[in-house]
C-alpha cells in the first residue's frame, strides 16, 4: 500500500485495497488487534459526561482509530459515493487526522448534512420520549402493581435472556427477591416489567421527566462525541441513537419510581458496560443504594471512558478482577468462586451426564478459516477430535470439509468432555469450572491479542495456552 498509484478506499461494502492495476481487495480491521495497539487505545484520558460515553467509545473511537492505523500504511485514499454517511464522516475524519488530503468542500458538505440530521433527530428524540410512556400505559398487561411488592429486599434488574441466566442461581438462592424486566423489545421471561411503574395518572410526570432526560442525553452525547470523535462525527451519529435515546429516556424514568419504590433493598444487573449498565449505577449511587453487576458476558480490557457498572463487579476469574482494578484504579471488582459458580449454574442443576473422555473443539464463527486450520492440523497428526459449533455457524459447512468428524449438537453434552479446546470464548472458563481441561488455541496472532489484552479473564491460570501446534500437540 506504500506504492503512489495505490490507494485505499470506502466503499458501501467496507473498505478496499486497490492496487496500480485497479485491482480491490478486501482490508479487515482485524489486521490491526496486536498488543501494542491495544496499549495505544487505552492510552487516552477520555473521562465519560453520558451514559453513552462507553458505546462511542467501543463501536465508533475504536473505529476511527482503527480506521487511522490502516490508513497509516498507505499514501492515498478515497472515499466513493456510496457508503453511509456516518461512514464517510468518521473515515474522513481518519483521513484527516492521518494527514491525508481532504477537500475542504467535502468537509463543509459533511458538517451541513450532519447538522441537518443532528436537527431532526432532536426533534423526533423529544418528540418520542412524550409520547412513548402513552403507548406503554396501553400496551401494557396489568398483572400487579409494582408498589405491592415494596418489601423485597433483592432486586434483580433484567434486560436480557443472557442475563436472567446468569443471575438465575441467584435469584433462587435470594430472600425475597423481585424480577424487574425491560420488556420493551419482547423479552420473555419470568418477572414483573419495569414499566408497570407508568399509569394513567403518572403518564404525564413521566412524559415531562423523560423529555427532560433526553435534553440531558442529547447535550452529553453531543460532548462525548465531540471529544471521542469530533464535531461533524458527533452530529452524524445521533440520527442513529433516535429510538435508543428516547427509549433510554423513558427506562431511565421508570428505574428512579422502581429504586425509590424499595428503600432496603440491594438491586443487581447483567448490564456491564453500556448507557443501562452506566444507568443503573449513575441512579444507584445517587440513591445511595447497593448495585452489585453479574455480567453475562466477558470483561473487556478496554479502559472505558464511563467505567464498568455497579458498586461491585464480580469478575469470571482473579485475574479478571485484578486487572480491572489495576486499569480502573478501584477497589469494586471481585472475585468469589462461589458467585462464579453460581453464574455458570455448576453444581446447581442437574448434570445428566458425566465426565467423557473426549477431546472436544468450539468453533467460534468469525475468520472460520482458523477453525479450519486448527482442525485440519490436528488430523494430520492423528488427534481424535469431537466438534461443537457456534450456534451461528451451518453444521453443512463443516461436513463438507470434514466429514469424518464427530459433530456434538447439545452444548451440555459437549461441556462435559474431559479437554475443551476453543480460541477465545466463555467455554474456556465454564470447561474448567466443571473439571475439564481448558486449552486456548492461539495460533493466530488477532487471537493472542484477544486473549492477551481484551478479555482479561481469559488470562486465568486454570487456562491452558498453546502459540504453536507442537505445545498444543504436547499438552494434549
Amino acid at each position: 500500500m506504500s506504492d503512489k498509484k495505490a490507494y485505499l478506499q470506502l466503499t458501501r461494502s467496507g473498505l478496499k485495497k486497490v492496487n496500480k492495476y485497479g485491482v480491490a481487495e478486501s482490508v479487515s480491521p482485524d489486521s490491526c488487534y496486536t498488543e501494542d495497539f491495544i496499549d495505544r487505545l487505552n492510552d487516552h484520558d477520555f473521562v465519560g459526561v453520558s451514559d453513552y460515553s462507553n458505546e462511542i467509545f467501543l463501536y465508533f473511537y475504536v473505529r476511527l482509530v482503527e480506521f487511522c492505523e490502516l490508513l497509516q500504511a498507505s499514501n492515498h485514499s478515497r472515499c466513493s459515493l456510496f457508503p453511509r454517511f456516518f461512514d464517510k464522516t468518521i473515515f474522513s475524519r481518519a483521513r484527516v487526522k492521518s494527514g491525508h488530503k481532504v477537500f475542504l468542500g467535502s468537509r463543509i458538505f459533511n458538517f451541513v448534512l450532519g447538522l441537518s440530521g443532528f436537527l431532526f433527530a432532536v426533534v423526533a428524540i423529544i418528540s418520542l420520549s412524550i409520547l412513548l410512556p402513552f403507548y406503554l400505559v396501553r400496551k401494557k398487561e396489568f398483572n400487579k402493581s409494582i408498589k405491592y411488592d415494596c418489601s423485597k429486599n433483592s432486586i434483580f434488574i433484567i434486560r436480557s435472556k443472557a442475563a436472567y441466566q446468569k443471575s438465575r442461581v441467584k435469584m433462587q438462592k435470594a430472600d425475597s427477591a423481585l424480577i424487574v424486566l425491560d420488556n420493551y423489545s419482547g423479552l420473555d421471561v419470568p418477572g414483573l416489567s419495569i414499566y408497570s411503574v407508568i399509569n394513567w395518572k403518572n403518564s404525564i410526570k413521566i412524559s415531562v421527566k423523560s423529555a427532560l432526560f433526553a435534553l440531558k442525553d442529547i447535550t452529553g452525547f453531543l460532548r462525548d462525541g465531540k471529544t471521542m470523535l469530533g464535531a461533524t462525527c458527533s452530529l452524524a451519529l445521533l440520527p442513529r441513537y433516535i429510538k435508543r435515546i428516547s427509549h433510554k429516556s423513558v427506562y431511565e424514568s421508570c428505574l428512579e419510581e422502581v429504586i425509590r419504590s424499595f428503600p432496603s433493598a440491594v438491586f443487581f444487573t447483567g448490564d456491564k458496560d453500556d448507557r443501562f449498565a452506566l444507568l443503573q449505577t449513575r441512579v444507584c449511587k445517587r440513591e445511595k443504594k447497593q448495585l452489585f453487576c453479574l455480567p453475562h458476558g466477558l470483561e473487556y480490557g478496554f479502559r472505558f471512558p464511563g467505567g464498568l457498572a455497579g458498586t461491585t463487579f464480580y469478575c469470571f476469574t482473579p485475574e479478571a478482577a485484578s486487572f480491572l482494578n489495576h486499569l480502573y484504579q478501584e477497589s469494586k471488582f471481585v472475585y468469589s468462586e462461589s458467585v462464579t459458580d453460581e453464574m455458570y449454574g455448576t453444581g446447581f442443576e442437574k448434570q445428566t451426564n458425566g465426565r467423557i473422555e473426549r477431546l472436544c473443539f468450539f468453533t467460534e464463527p468469525r475468520d472460520p478459516e482458523i477453525n479450519y486450520k486448527i482442525i485440519t492440523e490436528l488430523t494430520e497428526r492423528n488427534v481424535k477430535l469431537s466438534l461443537k459449533l457456534h450456534p451461528l455457524e451451518k453444521s453443512e459447512d463443516y461436513r463438507k470439509l470434514f466429514p469424518d468428524i464427530e459433530q456434538i449438537d447439545e452444548f451440555t453434552d459437549a461441556i462435559c468432555s474431559t479437554v475443551c479446546l476453543a480460541r477465545k470464548s466463555t467455554v474456556l472458563l465454564e470447561a474448567t469450572r466443571r473439571g475439564a481441561k481448558s486449552i486456548a488455541v492461539l495460533v493466530n496472532e488477532k487471537d493472542r491479542a484477544y486473549v492477551l489484552k481484551i478479555f482479561p479473564s481469559l488470562r486465568s491460570e486454570s487456562i491452558l495456552r498453546a502459540f504453536t501446534f507442537d505445545e498444543l500437540q504436547d499438552m494434549l
